[in-house]
């Protein structure tokens, strides 16, 4: 082991004793998983090695890393935690390869170590990571306190025996309320989200967990359709178009991600083009009275498309911004918005890589 992994070893020892050693004074409860002591960490925390991420694998001296987002789950464990391969088997030194799920990481390793068993792989560390705001919570008040206020709103009142709740609280989920609408087909098994008290897969966004609004056909969510080979049944989970633009993890992004019109589910791995949830977008605009509205769903579509190296994606691009321009320059009725009379050479065409920032998304989606 070379002098810096040593150093570095010697700091995941000191930091575990030091949280032994609260834990034995009452100040924070003792925390175990895969035989490995725990220490809770504040939100965004970036680490190395024991006890969230594996040393000395796939050879001696290769430390992994890891990090942690903001969001909780109801058992006090962080809902977003990363994973970054070691030093050493990363493609660039500019950007770290890291994985945002443990599908992502157990087809990388069936991948690129065949001959690797993934089990072992992940009993060497732990892949939960407790927050310490919740675990110091929890110490003082003796239980979680973590639920948002939102969540707590939402709650559901005690249910008519037989009739279907959400596990959201949310009386406009797609799961209670009654349409005569095809319904959803059997969907894949879940015991990572799902599994959390306050998420219904039918109408919780994946990465923010607020539920999803199925006003004007959906058009601010995706579902991901992904079907399992052996049963046929499919992913099922839902995202808020802005968070997922926000997450890079739809519309154009590059690198390794390589998304273009197309989205990245984060819960089963698959991409999903998003052509189809363009053009349903347009569809449903043509039959909406309000030009307010109007231009809010064609900005989702515009963050979508923006930037695509696909002609078809760059042509409906075009048409999006055709009618934007005729909606907010022009005095016609709606109904003729939609009518091609527009010259293209009037309308400029935004072309090229998208700048995929927080900032930008919050000013151009405006959902």
């Amino acid at each position: 082991m070379t002098g810096e992994n040593e150093e570095h070893s010697k700091r995941g020892e000191y930091l575990m004793e030091i949280d032994a050693a609260d834990a034995s004074n009452g100040c924070v409860s003792q925390i175990k998983e895969n035989g490995l002591l725990l220490w809770p960490v504040l939100p965004q925390t970036v680490g190395k090695g024991l006890p969230y991420a594996p040393v000395d694998w796939p050879s001696p001296g290769d430390i992994w890393g890891w990090r942690v987002g903001k969001r909780l789950a109801s058992s006090g464990y962080y809902l977003d935690r990363y994973l970054y391969l070691p030093i050493r088997l990363q493609r660039s030194r500019r950007k770290r390869d890291g994985f945002a799920s443990k599908l992502s990481v157990g087809s990388y390793l069936r991948s690129k170590f065949p001959d690797s068993d993934v089990n072992a792989f992940f009993s060497s560390f732990s892949w939960k990571i407790p927050s310490k705001q919740a675990y110091l919570l929890k110490d003082e008040l003796g239980s979680f306190g973590i639920l948002s206020e939102e969540m707590l709103e939402q709650s559901p009142s005690d249910p008519v025996c037989g009739e279907p709740v959400c596990k959201a609280g949310n009386k406009y989920c797609s799961s209670v309320v009654k349409e005569e609408q095809s319904p959803l087909s059997v969907t894949q098994s879940c015991d990572v989200c799902c599994s959390e008290p306050g998420f219904c897969r039918d109408c919780c966004c994946i990465l923010c967990c607020n539920t999803i609004d199925l006003a004007f056909g959906g058009y601010s969510f995706i579902r991901c359709g992904a079907t399992s080979v052996g049963d046929g049944s499919i992913c099922g989970h839902a995202a808020h178009v802005n968070c997922a633009l926000r997450s890079y993890m739809a519309g154009i992004v590059g690198g390794s991600v390589g998304l273009d019109t197309e989205y990245y589910c984060r819960r089963c791995d698959s991409r999903m083009d998003l052509t189809e949830h363009v053009k349903a977008l347009l569809k449903t605009c043509e039959s909406i009275g309000s030009r307010d509205d109007i231009e809010k769903i064609l900005n989702v579509g515009s963050c979508i498309l923006r930037g695509s190296q696909k002609i078809g994606s760059q042509k409906l691009l075009q048409h999006i911004q055709l009618v934007l321009h005729k909606l907010l320059n022009t005095e016609s009725e709606l109904k003729d918005v939609w009518k091609a009379e527009v010259d293209v050479e009037d309308v400029p065409v935004i072309t090229g890589d998208l700048d995929l920032k927080p900032t930008l998304f919050s000013f151009v989606c405006r959902l």
